[in-house]
């Protein structure tokens, strides 16, 4: 679902399900059409008949009959809304992007391309390209800014590594039959990481020693890169990513031994906003750490950002904590 949008590397903001959506569609399509009418001091979402239904009413409904996750989506996008102003540039590129995706849906689904990027759009809780392409770049930069005014707690770094891989090994067994692997460095590994230690005292820069004596193909042939890590990085080798964290800018470990994979050298590329930056021309780097690195940092760039635009549930707790467990801060919950 979305993999065509995906493929553009953005982000879901929050998958919605199903029986949300006609919902959704109603006060997405009326929102406007309603404007100032009230009853009972609310506001009206809208009308069937003589029958008024308003702002509580509909949030009400709209949570009995399609969960939190459809509360959130439209929680967020007001949020959103109303924390970042629409710019110039982010038209441009909803407009560059969306021209792109269309294209991408065309070339797979046919004439039919429309209804596929329909239901793509309304799973995600949009019934606009634009509008969820515009969405997407306001929530990357308040992720950005977050990011920005918390750097050094979170130790936001720019990582490249060289890898030596742990060689297939016999076995031998203690008195007791306990298993016991050939203690590590083989000769066979020292001989291969001497080979990168007299490659940089040759004088060869990083990312070349990387991609001549790397063994991790997936990264080699870019010079060793990894990308941005931080604290919150939970999915990288527990002592790889403590040795990384610890490095200054343009600093190189000493050899790191895992024990899952073998033997690393690691290589701070950027460790101040600005240097993170320039090594991003064309991206955003904080958007890459959310996308592969860091699973929190968005929801809780948007919580801080929603606490200071003051936020009032009118008494409903089950919504309030339904809302707060979605962006993991209940602190029962924890």
């Amino acid at each position: 679902m979305g993999s065509f949008i995906k493929k553009n590397w953005f982000v879901s903001l929050l998958i919605v399900v199903f029986a949300c959506i006609s919902i959704y569609v109603i006060y997405d399509n009326n929102k406007g059409k309603l404007k100032g009418k009230q009853s009972g001091g609310e506001d009206v979402v809208y009308s069937v008949g003589d029958e008024d239904v308003t702002v509580s009413a509909f949030y009400d409904d709209l949570y009995d009959q399609a969960g939190t996750n459809a509360v959130v989506t439209l929680f967020e996008k007001a949020l959103v809304g109303q924390s970042v102003e629409t710019t110039d540039e982010m038209k441009e590129f909803a407009e560059s992007q969306k021209t792109s995706i269309e294209s991408n849906y065309r070339n797979n689904y046919g004439t039919d391309y429309a209804d596929y990027l329909a239901q793509d759009l309304a799973s995600m809780g949009y019934t606009d390209l634009e509008d969820y392409l515009i969405t997407y770049r306001k929530t990357q930069q308040i992720v950005s800014d977050y990011a920005k005014a918390h750097f050094d707690e979170l130790k936001i770094r720019r990582i490249s590594y060289i890898l030596i891989q742990h060689e297939t090994v016999e076995t031998q067994t203690d008195e007791e039959g306990n298993v016991i692997e050939t203690v590590h460095p083989t000769e066979d590994e020292q001989a291969r990481m001497k080979a990168v230690d007299d490659a940089f005292a040759a004088g060869d820069d990083f990312a070349t020693v990387a991609q001549n004596f790397s063994e991790d193909t997936s990264t080699a042939s870019t010079g060793g890169v990894l990308g941005v890590i931080d604290t919150n990085t939970t999915t990288l080798d527990s002592a790889f990513q403590e040795a990384a964290l610890a490095l200054s800018e343009g600093e190189v470990s000493d050899w790191v031994h895992s024990d899952t994979f073998g033997y690393f050298k690691i290589r701070c590329d950027a460790a101040t906003a600005e240097s993170v930056e320039a090594a991003y021309t064309d991206s955003d780097p904080y958007d890459e750490l959310t996308q592969n690195y860091d699973t929190v940092l968005r929801s809780t760039a948007l919580w801080e950002k929603a606490e200071g635009l003051g936020m009032d549930f009118k008494g409903n707790t089950e919504l309030e904590e339904a809302i707060k467990n979605a962006y993991g801060m209940n602190e029962d919950a924890e």
